[in-house]
């Protein structure tokens, strides 16, 4: 019986070291194409969990647990890696013109050619096969004709040879064995297409330049990894890198750059730069008090309602009348209310112009956009709060009340001493989340009027009603002359460390997490 467990038990350790090794070959294989791609966070994540596999898997002392394992992966992948790689592009240069990594830029410099003055330029008629593949019949300013096909060096044939039949009476051939000649007016389509492809050998390969002509180009730009500079080859400018960008002397950049570490930059640029601290400070007081006002308004409302509603007869459906908010998509909610606040198709507006004689502007002033998300906000909030602190209301014990009563305590009493409390110490810990949620709270910035009006006087665009993270995406993904991911990137990391640090402060202030 031990021998048979002996041999099941070595059976299954030979079997999990098969399974261990195919998948560190993959890994590592992953690994070493990130590494030449220059992606090292996203290879050093996957490092990470090798290791760790290796060790659960191959060291009975962690068999316990191994069933950690899947659970430990989806964190790193999905929030760990995350943070690390933020921070990341925290430090580096990432932004409009240097999306990639300096192989890959070399590599789109190197596929940029040009006719030097002895090239030779032909006349082109393209053929296509069924499979798709292309082949040329060149005709040179002398009138010879060459075959020509990708990675196929060009040839000098006759009709009758290598599949060309009959010319025509400018010495193209009617048809090509396996190919269908194109008609000229089918060409702009594919004109892309085909000049995107090297036809003949390299380095004389034949590149397609215009309708009319087709040349042995050569390569513009040639990377010395030697000196670490890209040459000209028709001028003999030297371009060397400087902060991610390969620059000449004169001062020349070539478009792409490459991700590159810069340090601080984007820190400084974001703290020490007056045109950026300026309306940043502004932007985050805005930021601070939307999340407070959204907190404190819509934890007013639910517990005003609670205590209005929730003891009357027919509380269930008036419960369900005061959730519906809830249940509805945020998207949907906020356009409704886009809708009605609307100063040209809205119901709103015509209202308080007949009451007052003039209406808010609820897309134009500052002021009044906010007070709009705000109310938005706490419209989405409150049946949050009301289910929460009616659950909370009915925890507490009815013995304090009654014994308030008998000590002479009225309802305000009952309420300020015994509820209010009794309340916040069971709440807080949702009160900061809620904060927390609300201080990130995108949403409802972008989706009702996309941080607008406009902030005057700043370097690249802001809102009024932007917060941070709204600033964020917007720098990132929707300023295309000014998209810089590394200065994103860092002010997200100084709004991550600022949130973690107010949460962990409120949280020890609290005691929430204190045991009893």
């Amino acid at each position: 019986m031990n021998i048979k467990n002996i041999s099941l038990s070595k059976a299954s350790y030979i079997l999990n070291l098969f399974g261990v090794g195919g998948f560190l070959v993959v890994i590592l294989w992953l690994m070493a194409s990130l590494i030449k791609d220059g992606l090292f966070p996203l290879a050093s994540i996957l490092g990470a969990i090798v290791i760790f596999v290796l060790l659960v898997y191959l060291r009975p002392h962690f068999t316990p647990i191994r069933w950690l394992g899947i659970a430990f992966v989806f964190v790193v992948l999905f929030t760990v890696y995350p943070i690390i790689y933020t921070f990341y592009l925290s430090v580096t240069n990432m932004g409009a013109g240097h999306l990639m990594s300096k192989t890959q830029a070399i590599e789109r410099l190197e596929a940029q050619r040009y006719l030097p003055e002895e090239g030779t330029t032909y006349s082109w008629t393209a053929y296509q096969s069924p499979e798709g593949d292309y082949a040329l019949w060149l005709m040179s300013e002398e009138g010879a004709g060459l075959l020509v096909k990708p990675g196929v060096a060009p040839q000098s044939v006759s009709p009758g040879e290598a599949g060309v039949g009959e010319l025509d009476e400018n010495g193209i051939p009617i048809q090509i064995a396996g190919y269908q000649r194109l008609e000229h007016k089918s060409l702009l389509a594919i004109l892309d297409k085909l000049g995107a492809v090297d036809f003949g050998q390299p380095p004389d390969a034949i590149r397609i330049r215009s309708m009319n002509e087709a040349a042995v180009l050569v390569s513009l730009y040639v990377y010395d990894p030697a000196r670490d500079v890209i040459v000209n080859q028709e001028t003999g400018e030297i371009y060397e890198p400087v902060e991610g960008t390969f620059t000449s002397p004169s001062g020349e950049k070539l478009t792409p750059g490459y991700i590159t570490i810069v340090g601080q930059r984007q820190f400084v640029s974001f703290l020490g730069n007056k045109g950026f601290r300026e309306p940043l400070v502004k932007m985050f007081g805005w930021n601070v008090m939307f999340a407070l006002l959204t907190v404190f308004v819509s934890f007013a409302v639910g517990l005003v309602v609670t205590l209005l509603f929730d003891d009357l007869p027919g509380r269930q459906i008036i419960r369900a009348i005061l959730i519906v908010p809830w249940p509805i998509p945020v998207l949907v909610s906020v356009l409704i209310w886009r809708s009605m606040l609307h100063p040209d198709v809205g119901f709103v507006a015509p209202i308080l112009e007949s009451l007052f004689g003039s209406s808010p502007q609820w897309f134009q002033n500052a002021f009044w956009t906010r007070f709009a998300l705000v109310m938005v906000n706490v419209w989405l909030s409150y049946p949050y709060f009301y289910v929460i602190t009616a659950g909370a209301l009915r925890s507490i014990p009815e013995e304090i009340y009654d014994a308030a009563t008998v000590d002479g305590a009225g309802f305000w009493n009952r309420f300020y001493y015994v509820t209010s409390p009794l309340l916040l110490r069971i709440l807080t810990p949702l009160l900061i989340a809620s904060f927390t949620f609300n201080f990130n709270n995108f949403n409802v910035i972008f989706i009702f009027n996309f941080g607008q009006p406009a902030m005057a006087g700043t370097i690249v665009p802001m809102g009024q009603t932007d917060i941070l993270i709204s600033f964020v995406y917007r720098l990132a993904f929707l300023t295309s002359n000014t998209t810089n991911y590394g200065l994103a990137a860092a002010i997200t990391t100084l709004l991550f460390v600022f949130v973690s640090v107010m949460v962990l402060l409120q949280v020890r202030v609290t005691s929430v997490f204190k045991e009893t």
